[in-house]
């Protein structure tokens, strides 16, 4: 039988393909840019609660994952203050990934090792 953290591990990876998947559908797909940009927000939150799953997690890749997510917020809400038509449901688009994004990245940041 596999132990808990090799099952964990197996999870990670499993939400870690999903975000790859998410990431190719978005660069394949002909969709508005607003669809691509919350596909790909939920490709990073998808990423980020994979490698929660991991059992340690480096400072550097910590670091990297948010400086990726300060830079694809920024990207976002530039977008949504630009291009959206209607400004508050667009925002509510990316609410749901942010907070969760946030939540993970708050969460690895407490069990990320030296």
């Amino acid at each position: 039988m596999k132990s808990t953290t090799q099952t964990q591990r197996w999870y990670g990876y499993f939400f870690m393909g999903i975000s790859g998947v998410a990431a190719l559908l978005a660069f394949m797909l002909t969709m508005p840019v607003m669809d691509k940009a919350v596909l790909l927000t939920t490709a990073l939150a998808l990423l980020v609660y994979g490698v929660t799953y991991q059992p340690h997690v480096r400072r550097s890749w910590w670091r990297v994952l948010l400086g990726i997510s300060l830079v694809v917020m920024a990207v976002d809400l530039i977008m949504v203050v630009t291009i959206a038509v209607e400004l508050v449901p667009a925002l509510f688009s990316f609410a749901l990934p942010f907070a969760f994004l946030g939540i993970l990245l708050g969460y690895l940041h407490r069990s990320i090792t030296a």
